[in-house]
This record gives structure tokens, sequence and C-alpha cells, in this order.
């Protein structure tokens, strides 16, 4: 087991490490819903990113990006379907291209690897591929208040099959060590309904079956320019590790720990270009690395990161610098 494998594995199992593992991703396409470009260039894109970027960086641990699989099949044209042509619908299949491919694009990624790593793989809720399938929060809530229960619960139900399949391949297959999970609450409304009845149990059965597929999860939830989430809603999840938006939600890493108690908990910087890790030197990322650290005190069970991926043009020595920063003492500069 390499060191940086076996430094992760110690955090997962509550043991005190000599430096916290650190990890930071961004998004390789120019535009990451990019349908235009042919299958082949997408896959290409991706993988030689991930190649340049674990060249360039060397993680401790990666996130593998999805991109070019936002979409899942077939989906939008339920924006119009009836109750009876939703209750018709079926699931894609183990074998249907947008599974196979994405365990395919996996393996690629893995062959990239220059050392032994933790690695998991970019997966959406249910709820998130309807909202990009229909077009938004909005029209994702326009769409259950405008179908019978049945249709819709059905159509959670296929979906998060379809994503379970998925998820259990690319651990099984593609060599994934788990899901990078990623969901929110609906923002368009603060009625708890549809959260509750469709989309929390389509995330429990996806982390659930990432877990029996023997994987780890990464929860990630999700708040992005002015997006925010009630982070209680997701304290009982099927996770490993969580993720949320700190600068976002107003709730520092450290205060997380009161909302999950026995998971170990990922992030401490804001991901955008206003944000320390972007503009600020690398003096200031060591000093900000360590006032994550110190605010953990004794309390091991914790990875440094950021709120959500990174902008795509951050100097990697922003992030080399936390990462040289991340030991458990004090440091001067």
């Amino acid at each position: 087991m390499s060191e940086k494998r076996a430094r992760f594995q110690a955090i997962l199992d509550g043991q005190a490490v000599d430096r916290i593992p650190t990890g930071f991703w961004y998004h390789f396409f120019k535009d990451e819903l990019d349908e235009a470009t042919s299958q082949a260039d997408l896959i290409a894109e991706n993988v030689t990113g991930h190649q340049k970027f674990i060249s360039d960086f060397k993680p401790d641990f990666i996130k593998l990006m999805s991109d070019g699989y936002f979409h899942y099949p077939n989906a939008s044209k339920w924006r119009t379907a009836s109750d009876a042509e939703l209750l018709a619908v079926t699931s894609i299949g183990h074998d249907h291209i947008w599974i196979t491919e994405q365990v395919a694009l996996v393996k690629a990624q893995h062959a990239q690897f220059s050392e032994d790593i933790f690695s998991f793989y970019n997966i959406f809720a249910p709820a998130t591929y309807l909202k990009i399938a229909l077009g938004g929060d909005n029209q994702l809530v326009n769409f259950v208040n405008t179908h019978s229960e049945q249709a819709i619960a059905h159509i959670f139900d296929i979906v998060s099959h379809d994503i379970a399949t998925l998820v259990a391949k690319v651990i099984k297959q593609g060599s994934a060590d788990g899901i990078y999970y990623s969901t929110q609450n609906i923002q368009s409304t603060s009625d708890q309904t549809i959260f509750n009845q469709f989309i929390k149990p389509s995330d429990v059965a996806v982390l659930k079956a990432a877990k029996a597929a023997g994987g780890t999860n990464i929860l990630h939830i999700c708040g992005y320019e002015g997006a925010s989430n009630r982070l209680t809603d997701f304290a009982n999840y099927p996770a490993d590790i969580i993720n949320w938006a700190t600068a976002v939600e107003g709730v520092p890493l450290s205060q997380g720990r009161e909302i999950f108690p026995n998971q170990v908990l990922l992030g401490g910087f804001g991901n955008t270009t206003k944000d320390v890790l972007y503009r600020g030197t690398t003096d200031d990322i060591a000093v900000a690395t360590q006032e994550i650290i110190n605010a953990f005190g004794d309390d091991t069970r914790f990875l440094i990161g950021a709120d959500c991926t990174v902008p795509r043009d951050i100097d990697l020595k922003h992030l080399e610098a936390a990462r040289k920063a991340a030991f458990r003492q004090p440091i001067t500069v």
C-alpha cells in the first residue's frame, strides 16, 4: 500500500496521521455539459485532463470527473410525458452505452495514475440528472407537481436503479474506490415534501448500492452561486465522508462535526476566485491550512479540500501550498 493510500485509510479508521491528506479538483472541459463534441473526443479530453493534473499536482486522493456524461439517457423526453408514459418507463439496462462507456472512462482515468491513491468517481443524484434534463429546479418541481405521486415515484425508482447499477460497475469493474455523490435540496421551494418523499430515498438507494459494491462514499452537499442547503437533512445518509460548501452554508468544517458526528469531514477552503485558495499568496494559504487543522483540535477525522470544484485556471502552486502546510503542528511563515 502506498504512503498516500495508507494515510488516507488511517483517516477513515480514525487514526492520527503526520499530514492531513489534501484533495482538490476542477473540470477539464470548457463546458462540462458539452453535447456537440463527439463522445470519443470528450473521453479523450477527459482522460488527457486527468493525466496532466495527476502529473503536475500528484494529488493525495482524487475525484474522477464524469464530464461528458451529465445527461441521463432519454430523460429530456419526459418533459411532456403523461402519467401513463412515465409509468411505462423501464431501466436503461446494465449494458447501456451510457453505463459501459463510463466504466471504460474510469479504467482509462486510472491508467494515468503514477501512484496508488484513493479515487472517487463523480455521480449526481437522480434528482440532479432530472434537473439537468428538465431544465432546472423550477422545472423539476413543476414536473413533480403535474404528475401523479405513483408516476413520479416510479421515475425516481428507475433512475436510482440505473445509477445504482452504474456505481456498482465503476467500483467493481472500473476500480474506483468509491463515489463522490453530489446532491442538494431543491432551491426553488422551502417545502421539504419533494425532498423527503423522492430525493432522499433515491439518494440513499444509490449510496447503499455503492457501499454494497465495496465502495467508500463521499457525500457532496452541493452549494454554489447562492444555492444553500439544510445540512441536517443529510445527517443520516450512508456516507463515509461529508463535503459541503462551508462558505455558502456559513458552517465551517469543524462546526459540521455537530451535524455529522461519525463521518470524516472534507473541505475547509472556499472554491471561488474570491477565496484565499485562488487569490491569496502561498503564505496566506499555508496559514489558512493550519487554521483549518487547529480548529479540529484532537479530532483526526477530516481531510482538507474545497467547497466544490476549484477554478480551472487556479495556480497549482496554491494547491501545493495547502498540501505542504497540512502537517499537524503550527508553522511559521
